[in-house]
């Protein structure tokens, strides 16, 4: 599949379409962000493990529409060969450039929640580079920034700030994706591959 189709699978109102139809009223920007927090620490994911852990994120007992699920199942599959196929096209799932700057804005502090709770989660816990720690921490600050997000006003340097943020986060969150990818490799090379 190519990158932009991969791409298409993120899409943020696709799934907030799916969270409405199911009733959902959690963050897809956040679930996201957990699933790419979890990849990133470098701990294998099957898919049914992650269908759960949706389950329990968006606190469901099952899907009303087959539809659903599968856009769920292709957030996962893209979001994984994303991650794998080095082109750094990964990008997080957040309102696009045509929603409000106060929403984009929002929905990537939710993002960056979601993926410090997937990374925690995953309870992989390795010798953090300095490199990797300064980055979870920054993004705890953008996660905190939530209600300052809400109100951002609309202007151009709030705009080139909000773009450079989003370019920061992509970019982070595939460097420690690749840091934890590399030593996961090198720590035990007989283990089964990382992604089935």
């Amino acid at each position: 599949m190519s990158t932009e189709m991969l791409l298409d699978t993120l899409d943020f109102d696709l799934i907030a379409d799916v969270f409405v139809t199911e009733s959902i009223s959690a963050s897809p920007a956040e679930l996201h962000g957990q699933l790419c927090g979890y990849l990133a620490s470098g701990v294998a994911l099957p898919l049914e493990d992650w269908l759960a852990m949706v389950a329990e994120f968006c606190d469901i007992e099952g899907w009303k529409e087959d539809a659903s699920r599968d856009a769920i199942v292709e957030l996962y599959q893209s979001t994984i060969e994303l991650y794998r196929n080095g082109e750094y096209a990964l990008v997080p799932c957040m309102s696009d450039d045509d929603a409000p700057l106060s929403e984009r804005g929002t929905t990537l502090a939710q993002w960056a929640h979601g993926f410090l709770v997937g990374y925690g989660l995953s309870g992989h816990k390795p010798n953090l580079s300095d490199d990797a720690k300064q980055v979870l921490q920054d993004f705890a600050n953008i996660s905190a920034m939530q209600a300052e997000m809400e109100d951002l006003e609309e202007n151009n340097d709030n705009e080139t700030d909000l773009i450079e943020l989003v370019e920061y986060v992509r970019l982070s969150a595939m460097m420690l994706y690749s840091e934890h990818g590399s030593v996961a490799e090198k720590t035990d090379a007989s283990q089964a591959p990382l992604f089935h």
